[in-house]
């Protein structure tokens, strides 16, 4: 696996973890239309959400450091 594929996964997590948002986003918006019970499962979906964009950054962020590390050690 190399530092690009890892770096593409965390984006991909952060893709995937703001589309969640945006999805409660509009059950939430839409909540005057649905159940109580609707929204109060959109606003519990956003934590789960919150916790993989975040995740993912860490994952980023870890690339990040191994490809300046790399880049000292070898420059």
């Amino acid at each position: 696996m190399t530092i690009d594929s890892i770096a593409a996964l965390g984006q991909l997590g952060i893709q995937k973890g703001v589309q969640g948002v945006r999805t409660s986003a509009s059950q939430i918006a839409s909540a005057g239309t649905t159940a109580p019970a609707d929204m109060t499962a959109a606003l519990v979906a956003l934590k789960p959400q919150e916790l993989q964009v975040a995740g993912s950054a860490k994952v980023i962020e870890a690339a990040d450091d191994m490809l300046g590390a790399l880049l000292d050690t070898f420059a």
